[in-house]
């Protein structure tokens, strides 16, 4: 008895947690076009002292590395974190379309990265710092962008920049449709 106590033991120390429960949720949503945020992604509790009405957080996902046979191997997401985002009007459509663009963002940008892989010339052969360096600085020109973009729009209040953002970022999106991202 003893020894399936451990067997069993050790095989739930295997599962992750959030696996346990019958009605998990995962936290967080890859970008697709044909999936598009709702209020009810937004998870957080709102910040009670914060000045803005919403928080989106996303990130870029990237993991590269060379494979035994030598092939360049990557593969790069964009992420909304349902956990970490909030709003604290969850009945106005301009603010999910505001917040919607965010993530609109963070994909293109995920599409830069797939491009820049894409085009590497011997990538297996190149020092790792340099590959660093350019995904730096795709991160770095996505965190401008939104800073850039909640600026300009006045975090969604502005609605004739609000809408230009919309057609820029949907164009840019097009543009880089090549490097769309990939469906699991």
């Amino acid at each position: 008895m003893k020894y399936i106590l451990y067997i069993i033991a050790t095989l739930l120390q295997a599962v992750p947690q959030e696996h346990y429960h019958r009605n998990y949720i995962p936290s967080e949503l890859n970008w697709c076009e044909n999936r598009k945020l709702f209020w009810t992604d937004f998870k957080a509790r709102p910040d009670s002292h914060s000045l803005y009405s919403a928080v989106s957080a996303t990130y870029i996902e990237e993991k590269h590395g060379c494979s035994e046979s030598g092939m360049f191997e990557y593969d790069v997401k964009a992420v909304f974190v349902k956990n970490e985002s909030w709003s604290v009007d969850m009945d106005s459509e301009a603010l999910l379309r505001h917040e919607q663009t965010h993530f609109d963002l963070t994909e293109y940008f995920a599409r830069k990265m797939r491009q820049k892989f894409h085009d590497l010339k011997e990538p297996c052969n190149l020092l790792e710092e340099r590959i660093l360096a350019m995904v730096d600085s795709v991160y770095t020109e996505l965190e401008i962008t939104h800073q850039l973009y909640d600026q300009y729009t006045v975090h969604g209040l502005n609605k004739e920049n609000q809408k230009l953002w919309d057609d820029i970022v949907m164009r840019s999106l097009h543009e880089l449709n090549d490097f769309t991202c990939q469906q699991e």
